[in-house]
């Protein structure tokens, strides 16, 4: 095996578990010859235990031998507690990035969302935006996650995410698949045993004749009561496509399925206002809808790569600077262009969605105030956490945009509905629900004294009031732009 990639986090342990089963140094040299036929002296002289150890291990993984270094360690010292954990983490690590560091450049994207759907939520540090840059700061994360013994282990839940939903060549999907029947608990149990990978895609043909292929990806959501902790988990699915905007930038485009859904807040919702009233039922037809906000990488590569149809456009607008962070700086205008020049390329409507469109896709099938649950906290959105909605504790203000995806998605596998930045639609302001459209259309009418536009979602500068599923902002003129302003795009499915 080769171990010449051995993060050193795992060479950090391979010392320890050593120096723990031969804490005297004439041990070590005896285990070092006559196991491994090498004089300690000569490779690792000088200094203390530790010093002279890290020696060796250098000497060991210079001639790829860190593998034959435990595995006679072991021998020597069969019953050290550290050895034996050291030995299997080191086996299952090793040989997991021998299959996917050559693939790291082309997946980096997926393992990051397979880390995100495999990590507990909990155990993140809200202060920090702890999406890993690099598939050893991933794998380095989820060892520094503490589980219980007879759960199954990160590493495994992450190649399972990722053979599930990532793209991945069909030589190393069939090593992954190997590597998860060795090292899991329980395969059986896995995605990619419920689901067949070779089984044929969904499709679907759009307006223009195109063929639509669907393809699959899986998520856990959470939901949480009043103070905050999470007192469920359930694992989704749901079904999107891909759109290639240029510049090796994609655009996800998530299956939202019919559905009825009652509209807007009763007066017993905390935070709630007359603008969401009267509650309404909406019948909403099936659409697409981004799995994030528009990202700066996706509004740059349309920007540079699709013509003019109706308004030039800043290709870098955003104060807060980022490729995966949400694009924002854009006014109404502005995203409606960037609508139409995918729509001019795509062959098909691309398009704001409607205020019930968006506000049905936040809900997901939930009735409570957010999506998550009877409240918020900054573990699981960006926005003002120093305010309160609910019995949660006071969360952390980042005070700025946080890369997307980088919480937890909704029942439809959407993720930043609630906070990040707010979202235009493309409905004219109304001060509150009456006469609104039943159908889940945009509501066109003007109202008599505005031409101010709809923003939905809340932003991370709002207050947790200002993020609920119902919450409607207020007067907003199509000119205006802001930091804390950014869309996501919709488009129909047939």
């Amino acid at each position: 095996m080769n171990a010449g990639h051995t993060p050193g986090y795992l060479l950090k342990q391979i010392n320890e578990a050593l120096r723990s089963a031969f804490p005297d140094k004439t041990e070590l040299e005896m285990m070092v010859l006559y196991e491994l036929n090498i004089n300690l002296n000569e490779v690792a002289s000088g200094g203390n235990l530790k010093r002279i150890v890290h020696k060796l291990i250098e000497h060991c993984q210079a001639y790829n031998k860190l593998e034959q270094l435990i595995d006679g360690a072991l021998k020597q010292n069969p019953n050290n507690v550290q050895l034996k954990a050291i030995n299997k983490e080191f086996k299952i690590t090793t040989s997991l990035i021998n299959i996917l560091i050559p693939l790291e450049r082309k997946l980096i994207k997926q393992m990051q969302q397979a880390y995100r759907a495999c990590c507990h939520y909990e155990f993140r540090d809200d202060r920090k935006d702890e999406i890993p840059d690099s598939f050893y700061d991933i794998l380095k994360k989820l060892n520094d996650i503490p589980q219980a013994t007879d759960d199954e282990k990160l590493i495994v839940k992450f190649v399972d995410h990722l053979l599930f939903n990532g793209n991945i060549p069909k030589s190393q999907a069939e090593q992954l698949k190997q590597w998860l029947k060795y090292n899991s608990n329980n395969f059986y149990k896995l995605l990619v045993y419920k689901q067949n990978l070779n089984r044929q895609p969904d499709s679907r043909r759009s307006k223009s004749g195109k063929q639509i292929v669907l393809k699959q990806f899986s998520f856990e959501v959470v939901t949480v009561n009043g103070r905050g902790v999470i007192i469920n988990r359930e694992s989704q699915q749901a079904s999107y496509f891909t759109e290639d905007l240029g510049n090796k930038v994609d655009l996800e485009m998530v299956s939202i399925p019919a559905g009825s859904f009652l509209m807007g807040s009763s007066k017993s919702e905390r935070g709630s206002s007359d603008r969401e009233r009267p509650v309404h039922q909406v019948s909403i037809q099936p659409f697409l809808l981004g799995k994030y906000q528009v990202t700066q990488a996706q509004w740059r590569a349309v920007v540079e790569n699709l013509p003019k149809v109706n308004r030039d456009l800043d290709p870098d607008p955003s104060q807060i600077k980022g490729e995966n962070r949400p694009v924002e700086g854009v006014n109404w205008y502005d995203a409606v262009e960037f609508c139409d020049r995918l729509s001019e390329h795509m062959g098909t409507e691309y398009r704001l969605p409607s205020e019930a469109e968006w506000e049905y896709a936040c809900r997901a099938g939930t009735t409570t105030p957010f999506h998550y649950g009877e409240t918020i906290t900054s573990r699981f959105a960006n926005y003002n956490a120093s305010d309160t909605y609910a019995q949660e504790a006071r969360g952390y203000y980042r005070g700025e945009t946080t890369p997307v995806g980088s919480f937890p998605p909704n029942g439809f596998g959407l993720y930043d509905m609630h906070g990040n930045v707010l979202e235009w639609c493309g409905d004219p302001d109304h001060g509150n629900y009456k006469g609104a459209p039943t159908d889940g259309s945009i509501w066109t009418e003007f109202d008599n004294y505005t031409d101010s536009y709809i923003l939905r979602g809340g932003s991370w500068i709002s207050n947790p009031r200002y993020c609920r599923s119902a919450s409607r902002d207020i007067y907003n003129a199509r000119d205006h732009f802001s930091r804390y302003v950014g869309f996501r795009v919709a488009r129909g499915v047939g």
